[in-house]
């Protein structure tokens, strides 16, 4: 049964949806990441039929559905459940919060026996009925190495390929484990980390309580250190895949619908729901050509991020995704660029280059800062913003009158 519509700022599930400016959101997560083409489709026209017909894809593999009602979102659920993409059971449903390296089983130089950990461990979160009290975003990923190397996906326990082995990672330790002890270990720290009642990527020092609760921490050593640049998935993967990522802002149904053909008519009839919002056509070797998507490297969208804005979010005060369109010609190589709604900052809570916070009056200026930082300007307009990014990078002194001044 679906749960009655949480309250404004929770985290969206497919049970618990969130009311934002445009409607109620909804997010599906397509089991073990992976979508057929009949179930792309179907996500598509179910878009279209209980919201706004306008789907993005999160930094960690959901479908989120734009524009629902409370009562759409009921039907949507009951849809996906019937669709084999969810479970009718809120509780299962929240457990099975998996983040997956979007090429397990088909890179080459992957660890081979991530197909099996993955489907041993989503079964035991399935059947853990025990397993309650974690908080709403906790998530745990399974990274496999090679293309996508460990240390890209951040989640609060990571299961990451070691060389010949694996660890269990979980806030500032990791633990040596072999494949056939990783799915116990893995719930033994969620249990002792329900308890806790907030996550390891809060608070690091929380992973040590857990192994210390279950008598393991003389056994572990400093976690791996995240990975800076992360892989990019945008054209031609290894083991016969190819990848598209989405500009920042949602796409409109119909895109889910070519791009679910596309996959029939160019692959093998399924599509990966990845990280870093991108997808991955398997056993395909030809771009899609389709427009809205990335497919080219070089493109600079790759490297900025941007929330809904103020045409879905009632605590955004800018248009940023058309900023952000309107930047990303003057950004430079290399250079990151996040254009927030608000100093939440919900598209990318890490540091960026250039991290813009909308304001009233324009916006504030965080350079190699968070959202939630204090700008060191305010009250830029977009062409000022413009020059900045045109020049960046530039030592920058303190500002006077209310404007950055180069160093």
């Amino acid at each position: 049964m679906t749960t009655p519509p949480a309250v404004r700022g929770w985290c969206p599930g497919l049970h618990t949806p969130m009311e934002a400016a445009d409607g109620w959101l909804v997010r599906v997560r397509p089991p073990l990441g992976r979508l057929s083409a009949p179930q792309g489709r179907l996500v598509a026209r179910a878009a279209r039929t209980h919201g706004n017909g306008l789907i993005e894809l999160t930094s960690r593999g959901n479908l989120q559905l734009r524009g629902l009602t409370p009562d759409s979102a009921r039907a949507f659920a009951h849809d996906m459940a019937e669709a084999g993409l969810a479970s009718t059971d809120a509780a299962t449903e929240a457990r099975r919060s998996l983040l997956l390296s979007p090429l397990a089983g088909i890179d080459p130089q992957a660890a081979p026996d991530a197909p099996a950990i993955i489907h041993a461990l989503d079964a035991a979160l399935a059947r853990a009925s025990t397993l309650r009290g974690l908080p709403a975003k906790f998530v745990i990923a399974v990274e496999c190495g090679g293309y996508v190397p460990a240390g890209t996906l951040r989640a609060d326990i990571v299961v990451r390929a070691q060389g010949a082995g694996w660890l269990v990672a979980c806030g500032a330790r990791a633990l040596p484990c072999p494949a056939a002890a990783i799915t116990p270990t893995v719930l033994a720290l969620a249990h002792a980390l329900a308890a806790c009642g907030s996550r390891p990527l809060r608070d690091p020092a929380l992973g040590t309580q857990a192994f210390d609760r279950l008598g393991l921490l003389e056994a572990t050593r400093a976690a791996p250190s995240a990975v800076r640049n992360t892989p990019c998935l945008a054209g031609a993967l290894p083991g016969h895949a190819m990848g598209a990522v989405l500009p920042p802002g949602p796409m409109d149904a119909d895109l889910l619908g070519a791009m679910a053909q596309w996959s029939v008519q160019a692959g093998n009839g399924h599509m990966r729901v990845a990280p870093l919002r991108a997808i991955v056509f398997e056993d395909c070797a030809t771009q899609p050509p389709l427009p809205g998507l990335i497919t080219h490297a070089d493109d600079p969208r790759l490297r900025i991020s941007a929330c809904i804005g103020a045409r879905g979010c009632g605590c955004a005060a800018r248009d940023v995704l058309a900023d952000a369109r309107t930047l990303a010609p003057d950004l430079p190589a290399h250079a990151t660029l996040h254009v927030s709604g608000c100093p939440k900052g919900c598209a990318h809570p890490a540091p960026a280059d250039i991290t813009l916070v909308a304001q009233v009056d324009g916006y504030g200026l965080c350079p190699h800062g968070r959202a939630d930082e204090t700008p060191v300007d305010n009250g830029l307009s977009l062409a000022q913003i413009q020059h900045i990014v045109r020049d960046w990078p530039r030592n920058l002194t303190t500002p006077r009158n209310g404007r950055t001044q180069p160093a």
